[in-house]
């Protein structure tokens, strides 16, 4: 679980540093392996407690031009932000009624619990078109010249020929 320590803090700004391993993280992505490593800044003033950082994970991909299994760190940023209030907290638990966009948290909470943003984050932080680095600058033709425009129309021309032995399929009409 990232969660980052509160208890007994004073209003001010702190750094924060945590470092999960990703089997701890309920419901993570496959994708994910290794560690989930959280840096960042909290900032306290009075009841409002707001974190800045950046959550950084390596993720285990499949190229798609090469089908090769490759390895790349994934970074997030992160920001969130809570209120500490008893009457708030207890409404929500028991009515669902706090209809706020406001994260809030108990007043004796000794930790603030990032887990679910850390998650959701990296997970839309992933490419959509995951190219292993080696195969980024190149275009198709440039790795797979066997397979290039070039040399298809080439084959294109060659098919063109048409063997004598079918000409007289040329003439028949279907009706």
């Amino acid at each position: 679980m990232v969660k980052i320590f509160i208890q007994g803090l004073k209003d001010g700004e702190y750094k924060v540093e945590n470092l999960t391993p990703v089997s701890k993280i309920p419901d993570m992505y496959p994708e994910f392996i290794g560690d989930i490593s959280f840096a960042g800044t909290l900032k306290i003033i009075g009841k409002r407690y707001s974190i800045s950082g950046v959550a950084k994970c390596t993720a285990r991909l499949v190229c798609d031009l090469s089908l090769n299994e490759f390895d790349e760190v994934i970074e997030a940023n992160i920001k969130f932000s809570c209120l500490a209030d008893n009457n708030l907290y207890y409404l929500k638990l028991k009515e669902d009624k706090y209809e706020g966009e406001q994260n809030i948290i108990h007043e004796d909470d000794k930790h603030i619990d990032l887990t679910q943003d850390v998650r959701e984050e990296l997970l839309v932080s992933l490419p959509m078109k995951r190219v292993a680095p080696e195969y980024r600058d190149k275009d198709f033709d440039d790795i797979y010249p066997e397979f290039s425009a070039k040399k298809m129309k080439k084959k294109d021309k060659k098919k063109t020929e048409v063997d004598d032995r079918w000409t007289a399929l040329k003439n028949i009409k279907i009706e």
